[in-house]
């Protein structure tokens, strides 16, 4: 008899975060679990030898880590081996280390209760953080310091490379550890009761096509050690002990998901044109190499948003200009040719650096922040310039200013480049002169304005997501406010309507970036109201490209008229439903779950 026999059948929600359906078996992984701690206080004369002990963790964890990011390295490139690095970084941070020794010689503490206390305050702070990128940095944290607590404690790292093939991993949080083990041949699907989209395990389960899912409420309980589990990453359910009928289900799902797969690929070489010859520009967002190599492989425009943040994250300090210089070079380069948009760093109020402390804001959300902040802090806006002009004496790259709020802070971005280049003149450095610099419609204000941005401007990005976040005052990383955080709200149509009409007069070109751009939903109302160019995550791409060959521009003119004349909400969404065609997977998503509450299963 077998479990799904025996065994009630059970259905957990969760988040996709990696794409795609797996069926494996059960392994519970402990790497997120708390590490039970002695905690004893210290002689005078025993904190010589406790800081000795933590002096040889150190070096052993770094030696571990070194090793794992040659693994990752070859395997998967530099850029999913950053992640250890930025550990090592970790491991090598001054503050850590005079946190522990500070609790060790003067509270008397044992090293391993030193080190654990040290490193929950680190992770609070992290986890204060608004910004769910750096958020999950707390992960970082919490890896490092369990690496390090084994290392004391005499234990063994967890290690999915021993785990049998075909294998889902279920834990409380998928730590970045997990990474070096991780592989399509071996690791079937990971499933974590926390962690966020942007965590470094779950970003390579994604470039390593491992479906993953995320926020499964109770997983480590509710499943046990070799139950056979189907893994949604999808719709981002995880069926536990499933009946044959829904096994039968999901089998007919992974065959037309494959099929949809090749179907994609053979768009890859395909223009991005509707069915009446509109052409429409598709370009990745991106953050680091492999992104970029994505893109180039999905034959994308170029990078309509490189997101230059992450080369900060996996710092222990400001990049130079030359390592930044490096980085940027190497992105670009994967593009053979094609044009990158390089967003300047976009820091401030809720998304901070460990290493660079900024005051305290009463509401961090309308704080300093994007190019307001950077030019506060003309230092480091200047080296980025510079490193970023340098790689436009070779490489088809243009400048992007994020949260401009008028004409007044564009015109002064516009001038540090100026003063960028004039340095850069000075000294010889090639550059691109007739480098393009564009302005983020990010606020409202720049939305109101956009006429006066586009005279000054190059091109216009839109930011979507902080955009429909500010004009309709809903915070979109909060749960609560989620009802509130609606792209189809006629304010939302109508501004960006104002915002590609402001660009068209000018005959500038202008973008659209963020979640609406990359939903096919909205693809032919975004058409209708006049979009000619996308930027879309590359994974992403093909997708948009499908769906915009099924299109006509006329109809998509007409179906936004109708769009902008409604004044409600759900009247926007009727209009635009009324359009909409379910996909293969929409549809077995509704059949599967009917099944499931035919067989007794809870539902959603």
């Amino acid at each position: 008899m077998t479990a799904a026999d025996s065994e009630p059948a059970e259905m957990i929600l969760g988040l996709a975060a990696a794409t795609g359906i797996a069926r494996g078996q059960a392994v519970i992984c402990h790497c997120g679990d708390n590490v039970a701690v002695p905690r004893r206080l210290l002689g005078e004369d025993e904190v010589p030898g406790e800081l000795q002990r933590f002096e040889t963790a150190l070096r052993e964890t770094e030696g571990h880590l070194r090793t794992m990011e040659t693994e990752v390295r070859a395997r998967c490139g530099a850029a999913d081996a950053a992640v250890f690095d930025a550990q090592i970084q970790m491991l090598r941070d001054p503050l850590l280390r005079h946190e522990v020794i500070g609790r060790c010689t003067k509270g008397k503490l044992n090293v391993e209760a030193a080190l654990s206390d040290a490193v929950d305050e680190l992770m609070a702070a992290f986890r204060a953080i608004d910004d769910p990128v750096f958020r999950e940095r707390a992960a970082d944290v919490q890896d490092v310091g369990r690496r390090l607590l084994n290392r004391l404690l005499a234990r063994e790292d967890t290690d999915v490379r021993s785990l049998p093939a075909g294998s889902v991993v279920v834990a409380r949080e998928l730590l970045p550890s997990l990474a070096a083990g991780l592989g399509p041949n071996r690791i079937r699907a990971l499933v974590a009761e926390r962690g966020g989209t942007t965590a470094h395990a779950v970003i390579l389960a994604r470039s390593l096509g491992i479906p993953t899912v995320i926020h499964a409420d109770g997983a480590t309980t509710k499943i046990r050690p070799h139950d056979p589990v189907i893994v949604d990453g999808v719709a981002g359910r995880v069926f536990v002990r499933p009946s044959e009928s829904v096994s039968r289900e999901y089998e007919r799902l992974q065959a037309s998901l494959a099929n949809r797969d090749q179907a994609l690929r053979e768009l890859v070489t395909l223009p991005t044109v509707t069915q009446d010859g509109v052409a429409i520009g598709l370009s990745a967002n991106v953050g680091n190499v492999a992104d970029a190599a994505a893109a180039a492989r999905a034959h994308a425009d170029g990078v309509g948003l490189y997101r230059t943040e992450f080369a900060f994250l996996v710092n222990a300090g400001f990049p130079t200009e030359e390592e930044q210089f490096q980085i940027y070079r190497s992105a670009a380069a994967q593009l053979k040719g094609r044009e990158m948009v390089l967003r300047v760093l976009d820091l401030g109020s809720d998304k901070l650096l460990p290493y660079f402390p900024l005051p305290i804001e009463a509401n961090p959300s309308l704080g300093r922040r994007g190019t307001r902040l950077l030019m506060r802090h003309p230092e480091i806006l200047r080296t980025q310039l510079r490193a970023a002009l340098r790689v436009s004496a070779t490489h088809a790259l243009s400048l992007l200013f994020p949260m401009i709020g008028g004409l007044d802070e564009f015109l002064a971005a516009r001038q540090a480049v100026e003063d960028a280049k004039a340095a850069l003149r000075a000294t010889g450095q090639p550059f691109d002169p007739a480098i393009r610099v564009g302005a983020m419609i990010e606020t409202p204000a720049a939305a109101i304005t956009a006429r006066a941005l586009v005279w000054a401007a190059d091109f216009l990005s839109v930011g979507t997501n902080d955009l429909v976040q500010y004009l309709l005052t809903t915070d979109r990383t909060s749960s609560e406010m989620a009802g509130y955080y609606e792209p189809l709200h006629p304010a939302v149509l109508q501004v960006l309507k104002h915002i590609i009409e402001a660009a068209t007069a000018e005959a500038k070109p202008v973008s659209l970036c963020g979640e609406i751009a990359g939903n096919p939903a909205y693809t032919e109302l975004l058409l209708g109201l006049g979009v000619r160019s996308l930027s879309v995550a590359p994974t992403e791409l093909l997708e948009i490209r499908r769906v915009v060959r099924t299109l006509d521009s006329r109809e998509a003119s007409r179906l936004a008229e109708r769009a902008l004349a409604a004044g409600t909400i759900a009247e926007v969404k009727t209009i635009v439903a009324a359009k909409r065609v379910p996909n293969d997977e929409a549809t077995f998503q509704r059949r599967a779950l009917q099944r499931w509450r035919w067989e007794g299963g809870a539902g959603p």
